[in-house]
């Protein structure tokens, strides 16, 4: 990965914007209409419904609320129900690239010394962390991961997950899809 990489609002919006296959798309609003027969589909269906679409755990278990819902409410919004399952294939589809990545930003960080997390995919990286991160590059690299933590989460929150990182790679241009 070369730290050159020039974000483009092209190379975002391929991403975010990403043309959904057709059986794909047929088989979530099939899982959907499952969940919303009776009535709307509301937060608490989530996990059945990713199970229904037999998608691993460790891909789903960070998704937060507020990125599947109607602001105010817990029912479920279908258009960003759509796409976060879609980015969860992609993200499953380049596993392997977001994992080495990941788990180079923990163990730059050293929070692979505590050993208290098993699975790389629930470690929490902090502005602390990139701190410890840039210190641990140095001046040599032109770069400010902190501002990744601002991208990641839309200036919300001050740590990112997993799921946050995987997002910035799409965006960047990283991903197959």
């Amino acid at each position: 990965m070369s730290s050159k990489v020039k974000l483009t609002y092209e190379q975002v919006k391929k991403f975010t914007e990403a043309k959904i296959p057709n059986e794909v798309e047929d088989e979530i609003l099939t899982r959907y209409a499952e969940f919303s027969l009776e009535g709307d589909m509301v937060v608490k269906d989530m996990v059945p419904y990713f199970e229904s679409l037999e998608l691993p755990r460790r891909f789903y278990k960070h998704v937060r609320k507020d990125q599947v819902v109607i602001e105010g409410t817990d029912i479920v919004d279908f258009d960003k129900l759509l796409k976060l399952t879609y980015h969860i294939l992609v993200f499953m589809d380049n596993e392997t690239l977001i994992d080495s990545l990941w788990e180079l930003l923990i163990r730059s960080s050293g929070k692979d010394r505590n050993g208290s997390v098993r699975d790389i995919k629930d470690h929490v990286l902090s502005i602390k962390d990139f701190q410890k991160i840039e210190n641990y590059l140095g001046d040599a690299q032109n770069i400010s991961l902190i501002d990744m933590v601002s991208v990641a989460t839309g200036g919300k929150r001050v740590y990112i997950t997993y799921l946050d990182f995987a997002y910035v790679l799409g965006k960047l241009g990283y991903l197959r899809f």
